[in-house]
């Protein structure tokens, strides 16, 4: 904790204690996020290495985002600690995601999914910063990598499937292909519900570190889509169609299906890594959810083929 300790006596002019410092367990970024307290007050504390090349976007990305006036939080102190390394204080949002929500009766869930699509209308609406490099942009390889990524950990080594044939079928590269042919805006990446907080009576996006170039319906399908927070199916039809309203436009829904598809089989993808390979078994727990939004989806979908063998 030594640099972030250096952070607040330099912004704050207090010297944390070790006690002062409290970890904070989110997420899977290999971050280390501490909730400091000092003179009454609170900030989050962040450091990262250079194991993941997008944790050092968060900070110009955090700044390009609150320039053009979406809720983010606010950057006190930043310090570069090497290539792609770095720690920052950052503004405390409290502990009250969107999932802590989840019991609450569904009008008032509704409003505050609204709220945070509202957001994220926002930071599809923003300009492609040119003061730093956003994340590789979603491109046919990106869209098939998060395919493999899928049958590697999902498939492969949760179901214990061979996944070549499911690789190979010409339905995933046709997918990939017609995604990446679309136009692109800043997408957040991974807009599920523990990253949007509720924060003085406002609604927050956090971790946008993985801010790239993408279609918005990506976003929309990882808020809708979510494994962590179940909605219900008419939930989720419920809020798409709010979606038209916040955007203006009547969604196109092969493009929502193929994005929602490749956002499901990446998150599922990823509770099994986490869950199998880093131990953390709450992964594990939110795969049936996620595989219900995927078989949900799979009827008329040109990945109805490949996908249907493999998990019938």
């Amino acid at each position: 904790m030594k640099e972030l300790s250096r952070l607040v006596h330099r912004s704050f002019h207090i010297i944390p204690r070790q006690e002062d410092f409290r970890p904070l367990a989110l997420g899977a970024s290999g971050r280390t996020i501490v909730r400091i307290h000092f003179g009454g007050r609170t900030c989050i504390g962040i450091q990262w290495g250079n194991d993941r090349a997008d944790n050092d976007s968060f900070i110009p990305a955090a700044r390009h985002l609150h320039a053009h006036g979406v809720n983010v939080p606010e950057i006190y102190d930043y310090e570069p600690l090497g290539p792609g390394c770095g720690a920052a204080l950052v503004e405390d949002l409290g502990d009250a995601n969107l999932l802590a929500f989840r019991k609450e009766p569904w009008p008032s869930l509704r409003l505050r999914y609204i709220r945070a699509m509202e957001q994220l209308h926002l930071l599809h609406s923003c300009p492609f910063p040119e003061e730093f490099p956003l994340q590789p942009a979603f491109d046919e390889a990106l869209y098939r990598w998060e395919q493999s990524y899928f049958a590697e950990h999902f498939l492969g080594s949760h179901l214990g499937l061979e996944t070549a044939s499911f690789l190979n079928h010409p339905a995933l590269k046709e997918q990939a292909q017609f995604l990446a042919a679309l136009p692109e805006c800043p997408v957040h990446r991974d807009s599920q519900s523990q990253n949007v907080h509720i924060h003085a009576g406002k609604t927050w996006l956090i971790d946008f570190q993985g801010m790239r170039g993408g279609r918005p319906e990506y976003d929309l399908a990882s808020l809708v889509y979510d494994g962590y927070a179940r909605l219900e199916p008419e939930q989720a039809d419920e809020l798409l169609r709010e979606w038209e309203n916040i955007s203006a436009h009547s969604i196109d829904h092969r493009i929502f299906r193929a994005c929602a598809l490749q956002r499901i089989m990446q998150m599922l993808g990823a509770y099994a890594n986490i869950g199998h390979n880093q131990g953390k078994t709450w992964y594990l727990a939110q795969i049936p959810a996620g595989l219900g939004h995927l078989r949900k989806l799979l009827p008329g979908s040109t990945l109805a083929e490949p996908l249907a063998a493999m998990l019938a």
